[in-house]
Protein backbone atom coordinates (compact mmCIF):
# COMPACT_ATOMS: atom_id res chain seq x y z
CA UNK A 1 0.00 0.00 0.00
CA UNK A 2 0.95 3.43 -0.59
CA UNK A 3 1.58 6.27 1.23
CA UNK A 4 -1.94 7.88 2.43
CA UNK A 5 -2.00 11.48 0.27
CA UNK A 6 -1.76 13.28 3.39
CA UNK A 7 1.43 12.33 4.63
CA UNK A 8 2.64 13.23 0.98
CA UNK A 9 1.64 16.64 1.66
CA UNK A 10 3.42 17.10 5.16
CA UNK A 11 6.43 15.01 3.27
CA UNK A 12 6.62 17.41 0.38
CA UNK A 13 6.12 20.74 2.29
CA UNK A 14 8.60 19.67 5.05
CA UNK A 15 11.09 18.45 2.10
CA UNK A 16 10.75 22.36 0.81
CA UNK A 17 11.28 23.82 4.00
CA UNK A 18 14.35 22.25 5.30
CA UNK A 19 16.35 22.70 1.79
CA UNK A 20 14.73 26.48 0.81
CA UNK A 21 14.99 27.55 4.83
CA UNK A 22 19.10 27.15 5.10
CA UNK A 23 19.84 27.72 1.78
CA UNK A 24 17.53 31.17 1.38
CA UNK A 25 19.30 32.01 5.25
CA UNK A 26 23.07 31.44 4.14
CA UNK A 27 22.10 33.58 0.15
CA UNK A 28 20.56 36.11 2.66
CA UNK A 29 23.83 36.57 4.76
CA UNK A 30 26.35 35.80 2.35
CA UNK A 31 25.09 37.55 -0.64
CA UNK A 32 26.45 41.31 -0.39
CA UNK A 33 24.15 44.28 -0.50
CA UNK A 34 23.40 45.43 -4.01
CA UNK A 35 24.74 42.14 -5.76
CA UNK A 36 21.08 41.16 -6.03
CA UNK A 37 19.64 43.01 -9.43
CA UNK A 38 17.76 46.08 -8.13
CA UNK A 39 17.97 45.68 -5.02
CA UNK A 40 18.73 48.99 -3.94
CA UNK A 41 16.01 50.08 -5.80
CA UNK A 42 13.84 47.34 -4.16
CA UNK A 43 14.86 48.55 -0.84
CA UNK A 44 13.73 52.05 -1.91
CA UNK A 45 10.52 51.25 -2.23
CA UNK A 46 10.14 48.95 0.80
CA UNK A 47 11.86 52.01 2.81
CA UNK A 48 9.16 54.97 1.31
CA UNK A 49 6.28 52.48 3.22
CA UNK A 50 7.67 53.61 6.88
CA UNK A 51 6.30 57.28 5.56
CA UNK A 52 3.59 56.02 3.71
CA UNK A 53 4.76 56.47 0.02
CA UNK A 54 2.38 54.11 -1.55
CA UNK A 55 2.29 55.78 -4.56
CA UNK A 56 5.94 57.50 -5.55
CA UNK A 57 6.06 60.81 -6.73
CA UNK A 58 7.85 62.60 -9.73
CA UNK A 59 9.89 65.08 -9.03
CA UNK A 60 11.44 67.94 -11.53
CA UNK A 61 15.19 67.94 -11.74
CA UNK A 62 17.68 69.19 -14.22
CA UNK A 63 20.16 66.82 -16.93
CA UNK A 64 23.25 66.96 -15.63
CA UNK A 65 24.18 66.51 -19.43
CA UNK A 66 21.90 68.40 -21.48
CA UNK A 67 20.99 70.90 -18.68
CA UNK A 68 17.46 70.49 -19.84
CA UNK A 69 14.62 70.32 -17.58
CA UNK A 70 13.19 66.75 -17.14
CA UNK A 71 11.03 64.75 -14.00
CA UNK A 72 12.42 61.95 -11.53
CA UNK A 73 10.43 59.62 -9.90
CA UNK A 74 10.72 57.97 -7.18
CA UNK A 75 10.26 58.07 -2.82
CA UNK A 76 11.71 60.39 0.17
CA UNK A 77 13.52 57.21 2.34
CA UNK A 78 15.98 56.82 4.97
CA UNK A 79 19.39 57.74 3.88
CA UNK A 80 21.61 55.06 6.64
CA UNK A 81 19.01 52.28 5.79
CA UNK A 82 19.17 53.04 2.03
CA UNK A 83 22.85 53.10 1.77
CA UNK A 84 22.83 50.14 3.75
CA UNK A 85 21.58 47.82 0.46
CA UNK A 86 24.82 48.72 -1.24
CA UNK A 87 28.09 47.72 0.02
CA UNK A 88 31.31 49.30 -1.59
CA UNK A 89 33.65 46.32 -3.71
CA UNK A 90 36.82 46.01 -4.99
CA UNK A 91 37.17 44.91 -8.42
CA UNK A 92 39.77 41.98 -8.67
CA UNK A 93 40.39 40.89 -12.14
CA UNK A 94 36.85 42.45 -13.34
CA UNK A 95 35.13 40.41 -10.45
CA UNK A 96 33.33 42.46 -7.62
CA UNK A 97 35.48 40.96 -3.98
CA UNK A 98 34.21 41.96 -1.07
CA UNK A 99 37.53 42.77 1.18
CA UNK A 100 37.93 43.31 5.02
CA UNK A 101 37.61 46.82 4.70
CA UNK A 102 35.04 46.75 2.33
CA UNK A 103 32.56 44.48 5.04
CA UNK A 104 33.85 46.75 7.66
CA UNK A 105 32.54 49.71 6.18
CA UNK A 106 28.56 47.79 5.26
CA UNK A 107 28.75 46.82 8.69
CA UNK A 108 29.99 50.03 10.96
CA UNK A 109 28.28 52.36 8.88
CA UNK A 110 26.85 54.97 11.16
CA UNK A 111 22.50 55.43 11.43
CA UNK A 112 21.53 58.16 9.45
CA UNK A 113 18.17 59.53 9.82
CA UNK A 114 17.74 62.28 6.76
CA UNK A 115 15.26 61.80 4.68
CA UNK A 116 16.48 62.17 0.98
CA UNK A 117 14.45 61.92 -2.59
CA UNK A 118 15.69 58.82 -4.50
CA UNK A 119 15.39 58.20 -7.83
CA UNK A 120 14.15 54.56 -8.50
CA UNK A 121 12.35 54.53 -12.13
CA UNK A 122 12.19 50.62 -12.42
CA UNK A 123 10.43 49.86 -9.20
CA UNK A 124 8.62 53.26 -8.57
CA UNK A 125 5.67 51.72 -11.11
CA UNK A 126 5.63 48.31 -8.23
CA UNK A 127 2.59 47.99 -5.96
CA UNK A 128 3.67 47.89 -2.89
CA UNK A 129 2.42 45.35 -0.90
CA UNK A 130 4.65 42.78 -2.11
CA UNK A 131 6.88 44.59 0.10
CA UNK A 132 5.28 44.79 3.30
CA UNK A 133 7.68 41.68 5.00
CA UNK A 134 10.90 44.14 4.30
CA UNK A 135 9.26 47.05 5.63
CA UNK A 136 7.66 45.53 8.90
CA UNK A 137 11.31 44.22 9.61
CA UNK A 138 12.88 47.93 8.85
CA UNK A 139 10.13 49.62 10.90
CA UNK A 140 11.44 46.76 13.51
CA UNK A 141 15.14 47.73 13.47
CA UNK A 142 14.33 51.68 14.19
CA UNK A 143 12.17 51.09 16.50
CA UNK A 144 14.86 49.36 18.05
CA UNK A 145 17.78 51.15 17.33
CA UNK A 146 19.28 48.50 15.29
CA UNK A 147 22.28 49.26 13.30
CA UNK A 148 21.76 50.06 9.01
CA UNK A 149 23.24 46.53 8.37
CA UNK A 150 21.18 44.77 10.35
CA UNK A 151 18.06 46.29 9.51
CA UNK A 152 19.06 45.23 6.08
CA UNK A 153 19.73 42.27 7.08
CA UNK A 154 16.28 42.14 8.71
CA UNK A 155 14.47 43.16 5.99
CA UNK A 156 16.02 40.21 3.71
CA UNK A 157 15.09 37.51 6.24
CA UNK A 158 11.92 38.72 6.57
CA UNK A 159 10.90 38.49 2.62
CA UNK A 160 12.69 34.96 2.84
CA UNK A 161 9.91 34.07 5.46
CA UNK A 162 7.46 35.37 3.25
CA UNK A 163 8.52 33.32 0.60
CA UNK A 164 8.57 29.71 2.61
CA UNK A 165 4.99 30.65 4.08
CA UNK A 166 3.68 30.95 0.88
CA UNK A 167 5.55 28.24 -0.84
CA UNK A 168 4.32 25.94 1.52
CA UNK A 169 1.13 27.14 1.25
CA UNK A 170 1.35 26.24 -2.57
CA UNK A 171 2.48 22.87 -2.07
CA UNK A 172 -0.14 22.57 0.91
CA UNK A 173 -3.13 23.40 -1.18
CA UNK A 174 -2.09 21.74 -4.50
CA UNK A 175 -4.24 19.57 -5.62
CA UNK A 176 -1.72 18.04 -7.98
CA UNK A 177 1.54 18.67 -9.87
CA UNK A 178 3.36 19.30 -6.37
CA UNK A 179 6.50 18.37 -8.08
CA UNK A 180 6.15 21.21 -10.47
CA UNK A 181 5.65 23.70 -7.86
CA UNK A 182 8.55 22.54 -5.98
CA UNK A 183 10.82 22.62 -8.66
CA UNK A 184 10.21 26.25 -9.63
CA UNK A 185 10.31 26.96 -5.56
CA UNK A 186 13.98 25.81 -5.44
CA UNK A 187 15.31 26.69 -8.21
CA UNK A 188 18.85 28.61 -7.57
CA UNK A 189 17.14 32.05 -9.57
CA UNK A 190 14.04 31.77 -7.30
CA UNK A 191 16.07 31.32 -3.58
CA UNK A 192 18.46 33.95 -4.72
CA UNK A 193 15.78 36.15 -4.92
CA UNK A 194 14.01 35.34 -2.28
CA UNK A 195 16.98 35.84 0.06
CA UNK A 196 17.06 39.52 -0.94
CA UNK A 197 14.54 42.52 -0.30
CA UNK A 198 13.44 41.93 -4.40
CA UNK A 199 9.83 41.41 -4.83
CA UNK A 200 10.41 38.43 -7.06
CA UNK A 201 10.51 35.97 -4.66
CA UNK A 202 7.49 36.79 -2.91
CA UNK A 203 6.02 37.11 -6.21
CA UNK A 204 6.80 33.67 -7.66
CA UNK A 205 5.56 32.17 -4.16
CA UNK A 206 2.54 34.19 -4.17
CA UNK A 207 1.88 33.15 -8.17
CA UNK A 208 2.80 29.18 -7.15
CA UNK A 209 -0.10 29.64 -4.72
CA UNK A 210 -2.47 31.09 -7.04
CA UNK A 211 -1.54 27.50 -9.73
CA UNK A 212 -2.03 25.75 -6.61
CA UNK A 213 -5.65 27.16 -5.84
CA UNK A 214 -6.47 26.92 -9.58
CA UNK A 215 -5.61 23.40 -9.01
CA UNK A 216 -8.33 22.79 -6.48
CA UNK A 217 -11.47 23.22 -9.35
CA UNK A 218 -13.93 25.01 -7.11
CA UNK A 219 -15.31 28.13 -6.62
CA UNK A 220 -13.73 28.99 -2.93
CA UNK A 221 -10.47 28.21 -3.83
CA UNK A 222 -10.73 29.90 -7.73
CA UNK A 223 -11.94 32.94 -5.87
CA UNK A 224 -9.54 33.20 -3.16
CA UNK A 225 -6.92 32.45 -6.54
CA UNK A 226 -7.87 35.75 -7.85
CA UNK A 227 -7.79 37.80 -5.18
CA UNK A 228 -3.61 36.66 -4.42
CA UNK A 229 -3.15 36.98 -8.18
CA UNK A 230 -4.02 40.79 -8.09
CA UNK A 231 -0.74 41.90 -6.09
CA UNK A 232 1.38 40.73 -8.56
CA UNK A 233 -0.99 42.11 -11.69
CA UNK A 234 -0.77 45.14 -10.09
CA UNK A 235 2.83 44.83 -9.56
CA UNK A 236 3.34 43.21 -13.28
CA UNK A 237 0.71 44.76 -15.55
CA UNK A 238 1.75 42.48 -18.39
CA UNK A 239 0.57 39.14 -16.56
CA UNK A 240 -2.72 40.54 -17.34
CA UNK A 241 -2.97 38.25 -20.22
CA UNK A 242 -2.70 35.11 -18.18
CA UNK A 243 -6.31 35.61 -16.62
CA UNK A 244 -7.48 33.79 -19.12
CA UNK A 245 -6.25 31.19 -17.78
CA UNK A 246 -8.65 32.02 -14.81
CA UNK A 247 -11.66 30.52 -17.51
CA UNK A 248 -10.22 26.77 -17.05
CA UNK A 249 -11.32 24.58 -17.75
CA UNK A 250 -13.50 24.89 -20.78
CA UNK A 251 -15.66 22.14 -21.66
CA UNK A 252 -19.00 21.89 -23.53
CA UNK A 253 -20.56 20.38 -20.17
CA UNK A 254 -22.10 21.91 -17.12
CA UNK A 255 -19.91 25.10 -17.36
CA UNK A 256 -21.99 27.60 -19.48
CA UNK A 257 -23.30 28.87 -15.82
CA UNK A 258 -19.96 28.92 -14.00
CA UNK A 259 -17.96 30.78 -17.42
CA UNK A 260 -20.55 33.41 -16.78
CA UNK A 261 -19.54 33.53 -13.18
CA UNK A 262 -15.49 33.64 -14.17
CA UNK A 263 -16.09 35.92 -16.67
CA UNK A 264 -17.91 38.51 -13.77
CA UNK A 265 -15.45 37.79 -11.34
CA UNK A 266 -12.45 38.47 -13.84
CA UNK A 267 -14.21 42.12 -15.45
CA UNK A 268 -14.42 42.80 -11.60
CA UNK A 269 -10.44 41.79 -11.09
CA UNK A 270 -9.59 44.05 -13.80
CA UNK A 271 -11.31 47.66 -12.33
CA UNK A 272 -8.06 47.82 -9.66
CA UNK A 273 -5.86 46.72 -12.13
CA UNK A 274 -6.71 49.87 -14.51
CA UNK A 275 -6.87 52.16 -12.05
CA UNK A 276 -3.33 51.63 -10.69
CA UNK A 277 -2.13 51.45 -14.55
CA UNK A 278 -3.57 55.24 -14.40
CA UNK A 279 -2.42 56.05 -11.37
CA UNK A 280 1.11 55.38 -12.34
CA UNK A 281 0.57 56.80 -15.84
CA UNK A 282 -0.90 59.83 -14.68
CA UNK A 283 1.58 60.66 -11.55
CA UNK A 284 4.59 58.25 -11.73
CA UNK A 285 5.69 56.77 -14.46
CA UNK A 286 9.02 58.81 -16.42
CA UNK A 287 11.29 58.03 -19.54
CA UNK A 288 13.40 55.45 -18.09
CA UNK A 289 17.38 56.81 -17.78
CA UNK A 290 20.19 55.28 -19.75
CA UNK A 291 23.70 55.68 -20.20
CA UNK A 292 24.29 57.81 -23.15
CA UNK A 293 23.90 56.20 -25.88
CA UNK A 294 23.75 56.42 -29.30
CA UNK A 295 20.63 55.54 -31.47
CA UNK A 296 21.00 51.71 -32.46
CA UNK A 297 20.64 51.09 -36.63
CA UNK A 298 16.96 51.04 -36.55
CA UNK A 299 16.90 54.28 -35.43
CA UNK A 300 14.88 56.67 -38.25
CA UNK A 301 16.25 59.97 -37.97
CA UNK A 302 19.94 60.91 -37.40
CA UNK A 303 22.30 57.84 -35.60
CA UNK A 304 25.13 60.25 -34.64
CA UNK A 305 22.84 62.24 -31.88
CA UNK A 306 23.29 61.23 -28.19
CA UNK A 307 21.13 59.84 -25.76
CA UNK A 308 20.42 59.89 -22.35
CA UNK A 309 17.03 57.79 -22.14
CA UNK A 310 14.38 55.50 -23.90
CA UNK A 311 12.30 57.14 -26.17
CA UNK A 312 9.23 54.89 -26.15
CA UNK A 313 8.09 56.65 -29.18
CA UNK A 314 10.77 55.43 -31.42
CA UNK A 315 10.89 52.20 -30.34
CA UNK A 316 6.77 51.99 -31.20
CA UNK A 317 7.10 53.35 -34.29
CA UNK A 318 9.82 50.80 -34.90
CA UNK A 319 7.86 47.87 -34.33
CA UNK A 320 4.67 49.49 -36.09
CA UNK A 321 6.98 50.51 -39.27
CA UNK A 322 7.34 46.64 -39.81
CA UNK A 323 5.40 44.48 -38.37
CA UNK A 324 6.97 41.40 -38.81
CA UNK A 325 10.17 43.00 -35.88
CA UNK A 326 7.36 42.17 -33.58
CA UNK A 327 8.09 38.63 -33.95
CA UNK A 328 11.88 39.11 -35.10
CA UNK A 329 13.44 41.29 -32.66
CA UNK A 330 11.99 38.97 -29.62
CA UNK A 331 13.32 36.34 -31.65
CA UNK A 332 16.74 37.65 -31.82
CA UNK A 333 16.92 38.71 -28.07
CA UNK A 334 16.12 35.54 -27.08
CA UNK A 335 19.13 34.08 -28.92
CA UNK A 336 21.53 36.64 -27.55
CA UNK A 337 20.53 36.84 -23.67
CA UNK A 338 19.62 33.52 -23.48
CA UNK A 339 23.02 32.83 -21.27
CA UNK A 340 22.53 36.42 -19.16
CA UNK A 341 18.50 34.98 -18.62
CA UNK A 342 20.10 32.02 -16.62
CA UNK A 343 22.38 33.40 -14.48
CA UNK A 344 20.94 36.93 -13.71
CA UNK A 345 20.33 36.35 -10.04
CA UNK A 346 23.99 34.85 -9.40
CA UNK A 347 27.59 35.33 -9.42
CA UNK A 348 28.96 34.83 -13.04
CA UNK A 349 31.00 32.03 -12.00
CA UNK A 350 27.74 29.76 -11.73
CA UNK A 351 28.34 27.41 -14.27
CA UNK A 352 25.46 26.93 -17.10
CA UNK A 353 25.48 22.90 -17.33
CA UNK A 354 24.37 23.35 -13.49
CA UNK A 355 21.23 24.95 -15.40
CA UNK A 356 20.50 22.32 -17.60
CA UNK A 357 20.27 19.90 -14.67
CA UNK A 358 17.80 21.94 -13.29
CA UNK A 359 16.01 21.81 -16.84
CA UNK A 360 16.26 18.25 -16.59
CA UNK A 361 14.50 18.87 -12.99
CA UNK A 362 11.60 20.81 -14.41
CA UNK A 363 11.17 18.17 -17.34
CA UNK A 364 10.66 15.06 -15.04
CA UNK A 365 8.22 17.36 -12.97
CA UNK A 366 6.17 18.74 -15.87
CA UNK A 367 6.64 14.59 -17.07
CA UNK A 368 5.19 13.49 -13.66
CA UNK A 369 1.99 15.54 -14.46
CA UNK A 370 0.71 12.80 -17.07
CA UNK A 371 1.19 9.80 -14.84
CA UNK A 372 0.19 11.66 -11.46
CA UNK A 373 -3.76 10.93 -10.01
CA UNK A 374 -6.41 14.32 -10.06
CA UNK A 375 -8.94 15.17 -8.50
CA UNK A 376 -11.22 15.64 -11.74
CA UNK A 377 -10.68 14.04 -15.03
CA UNK A 378 -11.59 15.78 -17.91
CA UNK A 379 -12.38 14.19 -21.50
CA UNK A 380 -9.87 14.72 -24.13
CA UNK A 381 -11.37 17.74 -25.55
CA UNK A 382 -11.38 19.60 -22.86
CA UNK A 383 -7.68 18.35 -21.69
CA UNK A 384 -6.71 19.79 -25.24
CA UNK A 385 -8.74 23.05 -24.96
CA UNK A 386 -6.61 23.41 -21.92
CA UNK A 387 -3.15 22.60 -23.15
CA UNK A 388 -3.49 25.19 -26.30
CA UNK A 389 -5.02 28.18 -23.91
CA UNK A 390 -2.37 27.77 -21.37
CA UNK A 391 0.46 27.01 -24.00
CA UNK A 392 -0.82 30.12 -26.36
CA UNK A 393 -1.39 32.37 -22.44
CA UNK A 394 1.87 31.71 -21.58
CA UNK A 395 3.52 32.24 -24.94
CA UNK A 396 1.58 35.76 -25.49
CA UNK A 397 3.34 36.88 -21.85
CA UNK A 398 6.48 35.88 -22.77
CA UNK A 399 6.18 37.82 -26.24
CA UNK A 400 4.35 40.81 -24.15
CA UNK A 401 7.19 41.28 -21.39
CA UNK A 402 9.76 41.36 -24.00
CA UNK A 403 7.76 44.10 -26.20
CA UNK A 404 7.00 46.17 -23.05
CA UNK A 405 10.88 46.14 -22.46
CA UNK A 406 11.38 46.71 -26.20
CA UNK A 407 9.26 49.86 -26.23
CA UNK A 408 10.09 51.52 -22.63
CA UNK A 409 13.38 50.27 -21.60
CA UNK A 410 15.48 49.51 -24.54
CA UNK A 411 18.01 51.99 -26.44
CA UNK A 412 15.98 53.87 -29.02
CA UNK A 413 16.39 52.13 -32.28
CA UNK A 414 18.16 48.82 -31.45
CA UNK A 415 17.75 45.49 -32.61
CA UNK A 416 17.36 43.87 -29.81
CA UNK A 417 15.76 44.17 -26.28
CA UNK A 418 17.52 44.95 -23.56
CA UNK A 419 17.10 45.05 -19.81
CA UNK A 420 15.84 41.46 -19.36
CA UNK A 421 16.42 39.51 -15.81
CA UNK A 422 15.49 35.47 -15.98
CA UNK A 423 13.13 36.53 -12.71
CA UNK A 424 10.80 38.42 -14.78
CA UNK A 425 9.87 34.76 -16.80
CA UNK A 426 9.69 33.14 -13.62
CA UNK A 427 6.26 33.87 -12.59
CA UNK A 428 5.36 32.39 -16.07
CA UNK A 429 6.16 28.88 -14.86
CA UNK A 430 4.17 27.89 -11.99
CA UNK A 431 1.05 28.02 -15.40
CA UNK A 432 2.21 25.41 -16.47
CA UNK A 433 0.81 23.00 -14.14
CA UNK A 434 -2.48 23.76 -16.09
CA UNK A 435 -1.55 22.47 -19.30
CA UNK A 436 -0.87 19.10 -19.29
CA UNK A 437 -3.56 16.57 -18.75
CA UNK A 438 -3.28 13.35 -16.21
CA UNK A 439 -3.08 10.24 -19.32
CA UNK A 440 -5.74 7.97 -19.30
CA UNK A 441 -3.48 4.97 -17.13
CA UNK A 442 -4.20 2.64 -14.45
CA UNK A 443 -0.90 3.00 -13.47
CA UNK A 444 0.08 6.05 -11.55
CA UNK A 445 2.60 7.73 -9.56
CA UNK A 446 2.78 9.10 -6.31
CA UNK A 447 2.87 13.20 -6.08
CA UNK A 448 6.58 12.83 -4.47
CA UNK A 449 8.54 10.73 -7.39
CA UNK A 450 8.53 12.97 -10.05
CA UNK A 451 10.05 15.47 -7.40
CA UNK A 452 12.86 13.38 -6.47
CA UNK A 453 15.47 15.00 -9.23
CA UNK A 454 14.41 18.70 -7.73
CA UNK A 455 14.94 16.93 -4.44
CA UNK A 456 18.30 15.65 -5.05
CA UNK A 457 19.60 18.54 -6.86
CA UNK A 458 18.64 21.25 -4.09
CA UNK A 459 20.04 18.83 -1.41
CA UNK A 460 23.55 19.66 -3.19
CA UNK A 461 22.35 23.19 -3.38
CA UNK A 462 22.19 23.88 0.14
CA UNK A 463 26.24 23.96 0.31
CA UNK A 464 26.68 24.56 -3.19
CA UNK A 465 25.32 27.92 -3.48
CA UNK A 466 26.75 29.20 -0.76
CA UNK A 467 30.23 28.31 -1.57
CA UNK A 468 29.13 29.42 -4.76
CA UNK A 469 28.56 32.48 -3.55
CA UNK A 470 31.85 32.43 -1.15
CA UNK A 471 34.19 31.87 -3.77
CA UNK A 472 32.82 34.81 -6.04
CA UNK A 473 32.80 37.16 -3.43
CA UNK A 474 35.08 36.66 -0.69
CA UNK A 475 37.73 34.45 -1.36
CA UNK A 476 40.55 36.75 -3.80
Amino acid sequence: MGMPKNTYKHLIVLIFVLLALPTGVLLAVLTPPGQVPDEQAHMARALGLLHGAVLASRHPATDPLTHQPLMRTGVKIDLGLFSSAASPVTLVNGNPIITIDNFAASNLAPANHARVFVDIPNTATSFPLTYLPATAALAIGLATGAPPYLCFLMARLFMLAAFLLLGGLALWFAAFGEAVLLTILLLPMTLCLAGSVNQYGVIIALTCLVCALLSRNSRHSWLAALVLFLPVLLSKPPLALLLVLFLLPLSRAGTRAGLGLKLRGLAIACVPLLLWVGLVAAYVAVPYPLPLYHPGPLYPGDAGIWLDHAVPAVNLHILLADPARLVTLPWRTAHIWLAGLLHTSLPTTYYYPYYYLWGACGVAALAGLLLCPRPVAFSRGTALTNFLLTSAAVLLTYWLIMMVFYINFTNAGWDFVTGLQGCYFLPLLPFLLLALPALPMRFKLAPIIPAIPAILLGLYDVGYLPLTIVKNYYLH
